[in-house]
C-alpha cells in the first residue's frame, strides 16, 4: 500500500519498535507512519518529537537500544534539545511574497518545515506458515486499521489470538464475528 502523503494523519497516539522489520512504527489517529530507523523520526516537527518523548515507547523485543533511545529523547525534551543529534526540525520563517500585515504595516511570515520522509512502501510482518490447520478467518478492521486472524478453539467459537498491529488496547468486541 503506497503512503498518502497529503493526508493529515492527526495526533500520534504511540509508537513502537518493529524488531521484524527494523523499523519505528508511529500511530496516530488516522493510520500509521513507518519510519527507518530510530533517529529518522527526528525528522518530524518538533511538537510531534516532544508528544513521542511523552509517550512510553512499545518495545517488544526488549532491544536495549531502543529502550536507551526512549530515555535520552526524555531527557534532551527536559534539557531544551541541547544535543545536536537528538535535536529535532525547528521551522523556518519566510517571508509570504507581496503581502503586508494592514495592522502594523510590515510583511507577513509562514512557518515552514521540511517534509518527513517515511518509508514509501507499508513493510509486512513475516507470518508464520503452518497455522491454515486452525486458521478460521481473517478480517480487516477499518474502524482501527488492524488485521486480525481467527483460530478455531472449537466448533462454537473463535479464538482471536492474533492482531498485526494494535500497540494500544482496543475493545476485543469489535473483532468477534457474530
Amino acid at each position: 500500500m503506497k503512503y498518502e502523503k497529503d493526508r493529515p494523519l492527526g495526533r500520534i497516539l504511540s509508537w513502537m519498535f518493529v524488531k521484524e522489520l527494523h523499523c519505528v512504527a508511529v500511530k496516530r489517529e488516522h493510520g500509521i507512519q513507518y519510519f527507518k530507523s530510530l533517529l529518522s523520526i527526528l525528522i518530524l516537527p518538533f511538537y510531534n518529537v516532544v508528544a513521542l518523548a511523552r509517550l512510553e515507547l512499545i518495545n517488544r523485543s526488549n532491544l536495549e537500544g531502543a529502550k536507551l533511545f526512549a530515555r535520552k529523547l526524555r531527557i534532551e525534551r527536559r534539557k531544551g534539545w541541547k544535543d545536536e543529534l537528538y535535536k529535532p526540525q525547528i521551522p523556518m520563517y519566510e517571508q509570504i511574497k507581496f503581502t503586508l500585515d494592514p495592522t502594523r504595516n510590515t510583511a507577513r511570515y509562514r512557518l515552514v518545515y521540511k517534509p518527513v520522509k517515511v518509508l514509501d512502501w507499508i513493510p509486512l510482518m513475516p507470518m508464520e506458515q503452518d497455522i491454515h490447520a486452525n486458521m478460521a478467518l481473517w478480517c480487516y478492521d477499518s474502524d482501527t486499521h488492524e488485521a486480525v486472524i481467527g483460530f478455531r478453539n472449537n466448533k462454537e467459537n473463535f479464538l482471536i489470538c492474533r492482531i498485526v498491529f494494535r500497540p494500544e488496547r482496543v475493545d476485543q468486541k469489535s473483532f468477534c464475528p457474530k
